[in-house]
């Protein structure tokens, strides 16, 4: 599935001079995407400590790394190519913003669904027996014996 772009048709669209773009292209995100995103969505912040004064400290708002990621899922709005500008994000209809957002988390989950798949078919077999201290191990015999 790594690859995977799905077209999403907007409700509203985005105005972009005169134009109005309703055909949206979503990607799945990288591992990159998220560390971005979580870095974009860092503030420096003066929070109190336990001496009562106060002491900067990085604050990540959880809501901003979903619109960070989302916009760098973002393969085009019309011909606006991606990641699109945080700016014209603000520009979405509320409705579209949702329907990006839901659809980017169905693409997401179907990626983590088919890893996990892909991990529980590399895994043992029924066959397999499992180990323990008390268990044979591997294919020893009962002497301990390969």
């Amino acid at each position: 599935m790594a690859g995977t772009k799905i077209s999403v048709p907007l409700i509203h669209g985005l105005k972009i001079g005169e134009a109005v773009c309703k055909d949206a292209v979503l990607r799945e995100a990288s591992a990159g995407d998220v560390l971005e995103a979580q870095e974009a969505a860092e503030k420096l912040m003066m929070v109190p400590n336990a001496e009562g004064g106060f002491e900067p400290m990085l604050v990540v708002s959880p809501s901003r790394v979903g619109v960070e990621v989302l916009r760098r899922q973002i393969v085009s709005i019309g011909d606006v190519s991606g990641p699109l500008d945080l700016k014209l994000m603000h520009r979405l209809d509320p409705e579209d913003l949702n329907l990006l957002l839901a659809k980017s988390e169905q693409l997401d989950g179907a990626a983590v669904a088919q890893t996990q798949e892909g991990a529980t078919q590399r895994g043992r077999g029924d066959s397999d027996r499992p180990a323990s201290d008390q268990a044979d191990v591997g294919d020893r015999d009962t002497n301990g014996m390969e």
